[in-house]
């Protein structure tokens, strides 16, 4: 039988993911009326991929591929909405 390796480290590293998703999502709220909305989706986008990378690292693989996907296409809809507004980001 594989064993695969154990991919969970230490929590406080995963804390501290969590703690700047949460920071990342206050900042994206704030910013939310600047430039169409794009800063703030840019950090909604970083907010995601943190708790993708905690997910990850409790061993839920699965989700790497959806999260990733939903990473991006907010990346594209903050940048759309940064380039419909002529903003330069």
């Amino acid at each position: 039988m594989i064993r695969w390796p154990s991919v969970s480290g230490p929590r406080l590293l995963d804390a501290f993911l969590i703690i700047a998703s949460i920071g990342c999502l206050g900042a994206g709220l704030a910013i939310a009326g600047i430039c169409d909305g794009a800063g703030s989706l840019f950090l909604f986008a970083g907010a995601v991929a943190l708790l993708g990378a905690v997910l990850f690292r409790t061993g839920a693989w699965a989700t790497v591929i959806p999260i990733a996907i939903l990473s991006l296409t907010l990346v594209a809809g903050g940048w759309y909405g940064a380039t419909v507004a002529g903003c330069h980001l």
